[in-house]
Formats: C-alpha cells, structure tokens, sequence
C-alpha cells in the first residue's frame, strides 16, 4: 500500500530507483528507528519491483517517509481497512505496525485483483426460510473505483513476477503456481504473525498463521507458515480450469530501462531490460543518472 501511494503521489513505478542502504530514521524524542532485514543484510541500489518482491525493509521504511504516514492510512482506508485507528503510529507502520484483521487485508488486495474496483466483502450471500423463500436476496454491492487501473495492473505485474522474488524465496519457492497468481507474504517482529495473501483475477485467498494467545511461534516466517496453505488452497481452487492471464489497462507503455538507474537506456549502460509505466509517468530519453560521460583533465 505504501508503495501504491508513491506511484499515485510520485509517479513511481517498478524500475524506481530505491536504496536498500543501513539507516537511521528520526523519531521525534525517541531514540532514530533503525529497521533491518530480514537476512540482516542490506542489498544496496534496487528497482521498486525487486524490493516489493523481495520484502526488503529499508526501501519500504524510507517510501513511507517520502509519502507520509497520513498518506498511507488514507489509502488504507479506502481500501476498506478500518482497524487502523492510533494516533502513534510510526514508520514501522509499513512493516506491519498497526493490528489488523484477515478479512480487511483480503479485501484490500482484492481491489488489486479486480483492477481498481473496491467490492465490500459479504459473510452472508443470502437468508432464505424453511420453505425457500428468500428473506435476503442475493445482490451484489456496487464496485467503487478506489485505485487507477494502472496503478493496479503495475502492483499486479510485480507481485505475480516469480522471477524477481528468486533472489530472497528461490525459483521453486511456494508462491509459484502453475498459472499467474500475484502474491505477497509478510512476518510480524518475534514471528508473532505469519501472513500469505494472493490472488488470480478471479479467485483471491488471504492466510494468517500464529498463535492465538499473540505469543511468539517458533521462526515460523510468512512463507514457511502460511505460504504453503495459500499454496494448496488455491491449487485446489484451480483445478483442471484453464489459466487466465491478468487483463492489461491502457495506458501501459514499455521501455527499455538502465537496470541501475531505471530510466531509459542509453548507450552507456549495461544490458538493459524492458519495463511496465503508466503513460502518465512513462520516463523519457535522455542522460542516465548513473551512467554518464564525464570529462577527464588527461595533464593531471
């Protein structure tokens, strides 16, 4: 969420530049927050899309700085999380800070899945009496536009890029399913909370795994824990049905980007890549910031 708020506010989008660098955040009359990782390492200069999809602390820790936490409990609350409701929360807040249920969590990825579009979840589809007469018909709530599509289709295109999840999960990791699923896995401080959410464009399945007392589970990280539920839930879900492809928007562009800076690739790069904008923020030609001619005093 925090980094759909920088795509919608910023203009980023998954060739952004982030640093995953060892730092210390200001908080106020506190000691600085210092986050780590979750390998206790720190990976240097990465693109948005490797930092989502490999859960790097840092760069999320710094986006929210950038947007600002009233930003991020905004678009939470668009998306249906009501439970967000301290006064104190702090950066960790993108981390996982703030308590809140299964059920909102689905559903806020569920507006992923439907492009865009907010569905309020239903517990009860309809009540019918003995004698089959309906009490409560079955009616759909009317979908609310809540995110650009774009903005969706690029999260979307992320979370379900099992390539760029091999560095911190592996190739044959859980996440991965035989037809396009996006997906995203999360762990609390002390392993209290071990969460798995993800989705197709027609099924979604959220997973939370931990001890109902809030005590501590034995390392039982997100995708050790609740990964391989959210695995079989929805290869089971599946079954013999063909795949379906996630519907691209318009206004999606390509371009081939530098693989450090992520603006447009220019001769002086190495090997580049093609990657998602919206056409709103599709970068343009021009010098890379990283890769640059430079002048050369040849007498000193």
């Amino acid at each position: 969420l925090t980094y759909l708020v920088g795509m919608e506010q910023r203009g980023w989008g998954p060739s952004t530049l982030l640093m995953d660098v060892e730092r210390a955040f200001p908080d106020g009359a506190n000691p600085p927050y210092k986050p780590v990782n979750n390998d206790a390492k720190f990976w240097g200069p990465m693109s948005l899309r490797a930092s989502l999809a490999n859960s790097r602390n840092l760069p999320a820790v710094w986006a929210l700085e950038q947007v600002g936490i009233p930003s991020l409990l905004e678009m939470a609350a668009r998306l249906g999380i009501t439970s967000l409701t301290r006064p104190d929360y702090g950066l960790s807040l993108t981390l996982g800070g703030g308590d809140v249920t299964l059920l909102e969590m689905t559903g806020a990825y569920a507006a992923l899945a439907n492009g865009g579009q907010r569905v309020a979840p239903r517990t009860i589809l309809r009540v019918e009496d003995q004698d089959d007469n309906i009490l409560q018909s079955d009616e759909l709530p009317a979908p609310e536009r809540v995110l650009d599509p774009r903005h969706a289709y690029l999260m979307t295109h992320i979370l379900s890029d099992n390539a760029a999840r091999v560095p911190a999960f592996g190739s044959n990791n859980v996440l991965a399913l035989p037809f396009p699923a996006a997906v995203k896995t999360g762990t609390t401080n002390d392993y209290r909370d071990g969460w798995t959410v993800g989705y197709t464009p027609n099924l979604l399945v959220g997973v939370w795994v931990g001890n109902s007392d809030n005590t501590p589970t034995d390392r039982l990280s997100g995708v050790r824990g609740a990964g391989p539920i959210w695995h079989d839930v929805m290869m089971s879900a599946q079954g013999d049905r063909p795949p379906v492809e996630f519907a691209r928007p318009e206004g999606i562009v390509e371009v081939e980007v530098c693989p450090i800076s992520g603006h447009p690739r220019t001769d002086l790069c190495p090997p580049g890549h093609v990657e998602l904008f919206s056409s709103d923020d599709a970068p343009v030609g021009g010098e890379c910031p990283v890769h640059h001619r430079v002048r050369i005093c040849n007498e000193s």
